[in-house]
Order: structure tokens, then sequence, then C-alpha cells
């Protein structure tokens, strides 16, 4: 049975500035209508070897402690009254314990229009889960973190794939039973109140969970990329469709405190972002190494190449930004693209799926794209219950069916496809990510490139520059390579010239790159 379909659909912009030294970008109205960050917080990343002495700087500046994310040795905290954000900023990092500080920067939502008109589940179809379904549909050991407004824990289609914390179900109401600095979060965590209720007023949570995990077989409504599998919630989306970006963080900070107790969590499904750069965020992502972060590219409809959008277009291991596709084969009008910068497209038009009080609805937004991608990372991993995060990753973008509109407009120039992911023989990627802007002569720069064969790397990889100079790129883990393994290939270079054409090559492919057609490559694209 289907559901009315709805005719307006979520999508979230997090409005950020460059927070830290940048204090030329921070926006001059902090208090009034459309306000771009929280007035009297800050998010302070401190030292290491520091904590012993935050409390006297607390007393210094006259401020106060909020919450603590211990994961990442950062604190929310609350200003002396009165005290300019701007003026706070430049205070704290003139401290010899803080390593940098930044606004609190605000999420806000978008309404996106739909088109109601597209046969609901056609989604499933373009990515070839049917297919997929016969060979598995899904494990209730795998978890997915859904991080977003929440979720409506009753709703029939959903309710069988939570995600349950055993000790707080069995335990004592209103008692922290598994001693987590958390009351009763039993499928998960409130970051606005510090609880476990996960009330969804929004409908952006429970529509992407839906799209992740929603019960199939069951002769009720839709069915999930997933028939089964746990979904765990993390809620910083309030009732207005509007959170900060430490409470985004402190959904990260209990992720990986669960992972770190045992959870099989594989990804988390970040159906949110835009805006500028917080290094706070970079770096709670960047922390969670051993999971997937699987985020929405953007809704402006530009190339992320040019304009970055963030936290998607952070230059980090376990992300995956992704695009919009339409039930015609194209990239949605309103997708962000990047040659370089965003990974894998999926569809996010007129998507139908759960929603509260036990309904359905249709909503449109690469938004509604990531889920489908989470959801395959899951099926992936319980089919292949030993791949780690690496081999996930790769399988998502080789696995992928080619697409004509998708050409040079993200890394894999592929739609998701859960069956050629799952079955996935000899099929090769290539891709050119990172190398120096034009302009940069004698300046060290990083030349890196993707190059796998499903789910493992290929090598090995060269770059030749048009003055014959050759580099042979690593996948070793040591810098300029992040991490081992992964299939991204690294090499750190001095160009002696401003404008320099770079050959990239290896047995899955090759791409010429000319620096000055890219002025402002994603490599550059970080303060």
């Amino acid at each position: 049975m289907v559901g009315s379909l709805s005719k307006v659909g979520w999508t979230f912009v997090m409005v950020l500035f460059c927070g830290g030294v940048s204090q030329a970008a921070m926006p001059k109205d902090a208090g009034g209508k459309g306000k771009e960050y929280e007035p009297g917080e800050l998010i302070v990343k401190y030292r290491p070897g520091g904590k012993l002495h935050r409390g006297e700087l607390h007393r210094r500046h006259g401020s106060r402690k909020i919450k603590e994310f211990s994961s990442y040795a950062m604190e929310r905290v609350k200003l002396r009254a009165g005290t300019p954000v701007a003026e706070a900023v430049r205070e704290f990092e003139s401290d010899p314990e803080v390593e940098y500080a930044e606004p609190n920067f605000l999420v806000q939502a978008l309404v996106v229009p739909d088109d109601p008109s597209f046969t609901p589940l056609w989604g499933m179809e373009k990515i070839n889960a049917p297919a997929a379904w016969d060979m598995t549909t899904g494990s209730a050991e795998v978890v997915v973190a859904v991080i977003d407004s929440g979720i409506d824990v009753n709703h029939s289609d959903l309710k069988g794939n939570l995600w349950v914390n055993t000790l707080e179900l069995n335990g004592r109401p209103g008692v922290d039973d598994d001693g987590n600095g958390i009351v009763d979060d039993i499928h998960g965590y409130n970051a606005i109140t510090g609880g476990g209720d996960l009330t969804d007023e929004v409908g952006h949570g429970t529509h992407v969970a839906g799209t992740i995990g929603a019960a199939g077989n069951n002769g009720l409504g839709v069915a999930g990329v997933n028939w089964n599998v746990r979904i765990m919630t993390c809620k910083f989306l309030a009732a207005s469709g509007g959170g900060t970006a430490a409470e985004a963080i402190d959904c990260l900070h209990y992720v990986a405190q669960m992972k770190r107790r045992g959870v099989n969590i594989v990804a988390s499904n970040n159906s949110w972002g835009g805006g500028g750069y917080s290094r706070a965020l970079h770096d709670a992502i960047a922390a969670q190494k051993d999971m997937l972060f699987i985020v929405a590219g953007g809704n402006d409809g530009t190339d992320s190449d040019v304009t970055p959008t963030y936290p998607a277009s952070y230059d980090l291991p376990n992300l995956v930004a992704v695009a919009a596709t339409t039930p015609a084969d194209s990239l949605a009008t309103f997708s962000q693209y990047g040659r370089h910068s965003v990974h894998v497209a999926a569809p996010g038009s007129a998507i139908y799926s759960t929603a509260p009080g036990n309904s359905y609805a249709t909503h449109s937004g690469t938004s509604m794209a990531t889920p489908h991608v989470t959801g395959l990372a899951a099926l992936i991993k319980s089919a292949r219950p030993s791949a780690d995060w690496r081999g996930i990753k790769n399988l998502l973008l080789t696995g992928g069916n080619p697409l004509p509109a998708l050409a040079g407009r993200t890394v894999a120039g592929r739609q998701i496809d859960a069956f050629g992911s799952l079955t996935c023989l000899d099929s090769r990627l290539f891709s050119a990510l990172t190398f120096p802007a034009s302009g940069t002569s004698g300046l060290p720069a990083t030349l890196s490139a993707l190059s796998i064969n499903c789910d493992a790397p290929l090598g090995p990889v060269t770059v030749t520059l048009s003055s014959g100079v050759l580099y042979e790129l690593k996948d070793d883990g040591i810098f300029p390579d992040p991490v081992a393994g992964d299939g991204v290939f690294s090499a750190s270079i001095s160009p002696t010239r401003s404008n320099e054409t770079f050959y990239f090559s290896s047995p899955a492919g090759s791409e010429q790159v000319v620096t000055s057609a890219y002025p402002t490559p994603f490599a550059a694209a970080a303060p």
C-alpha cells in the first residue's frame, strides 16, 4: 500500500563561514533575523595536554563549558554576556591552550519543489536493488547512523529495523544504565536536549531512514535498500529545521563513542550541508577513520570544484559526497556536481519514503540521494562482513552504472548500482583528484589520484609533467598519502612552472589535467 504524495521536500544547507584565523570571513550580523551562527557561543579546539587548565582558561575569559566532546578535545563554550563572537574568537586563539576557535555555525532548511508524477520507488529500480535482493536483503548485524532531525520510532515500516541499546531498553527509566552519560538513549541520541527523545517534527530524518532501511516484504508502504538493518538515530535538527555545528559534532561524538563500545556502525548518513568551511566539523569527521561519512553533495546546482560546499567538499578519505539524479537518468537541476569533489550519484528526485505518523511522503534533493548510497554501503557490508570502509567505498564507486549525464561531473561518472557493487569483477576506475593551482610555481603541492579495480587499489600510478619529469604516486599511508590501501595514490611535488600539464596514468586509466583550466581546483578549496 502507498500513502499520499507530499508536494514539499526538505533539504538542508549549513550556512558556514570560515572560522579560526580567517576573521574577515565572519558575518557582521550574528544576532538578528537570518543569523549565521549562534550568538554568545564558540566551538573551541584545545591543544594536547591542556585539559587540566581549561577551568582556569574559562575563568580568564569569563566563559563556561556547555558540552565537552572528549573524542576531539573540543568544547561548546558559552561566552561572557555581551562578548561579540568575533572578539571572542581572537581572545581564545591568543590563548596558548587553544588550537583554534570558531563560531557555532547554524544549519537551516530549504524547500525544494517535488514532482509527484513518478512511480513510487523508482529509485530502487534505477539502482538495480531487486537483483541485489536475490543475493542479500541486509543484516541485523549491520548498523547505520542517521544524523538528522530524528525518527518516528513507532513507524510500522521502521520500528523493526531500529538499533536498540539493550542496556537502556532493559534498564530503569530516567537512569543512565549503560554509563555513557545519556539517559534512556534506547534508539539513539538527541543532541539538542541531551537525552533519548528522537521525535521527528520535520519529517526529514524519518524519510531518509526509510530509504536506507524500511522493512521489505511486509505488505506495508515501501522497502528500503536494506530490508534488514539496524538504524541508529542522532537528532540535531530541531522542529524549525535548524541546528548548530556543535550539535552535529555532538552527534559524531556519540556515534564514535558507540562504535568504540563495539556497535558495528558501517557509515553515517548526513543529508545536510552547504556553505563555508568549519575546521571543527572537518576534524570531527576526520577522526571517524573506521566508518564512512556519506553526505549530500548540495542543492545549489553549481560546480563544487569551483565553489566548494561543506561538509561535502572536505577532502577526507572516509567521505563520500553524493549528487542527485532523475528518473530520466539526468543530473537533477538542483544538484551540486564536481569532477574532482563529488564522488557518485544516486536517485534524488521525487523519492517516496516513510514519514512521521505512520505515513509516507515524496521529497527531492541530494538529501534523498544520499540514503540510497548509505543503504548500499550497509548492503555491501551484509554480503561482505569482513569488508572495511575502504573496500565498501570503492565498491560504491566501481559498481555503479556510467551515465552520460554524469561524465566529467563526478569522480566516478556513475550512478550507484547495488547488483553491480555486490558482483563487481574487473571494474576499473581512475580519476585525478588533487593537483596544484595555476600560479603556484616553486610552492610545494600534492598530486593524488584514485586508481581502483572493484574494492582494491590498482597501481602503479604515475604523473608525467609536460616538462618530462615523472613522479610515482604511493598508496602507503606515508605523508602526503593519508591512508594506506584506500586506492588513493599521492605524491608531493614542487612545480617549476606556473602553468603545467599533468599526465596521470595507471592500469585503471589515465587523465590529462591542464592547471590553467582549473584556477580553483579541489586541492586548494580549504583555507
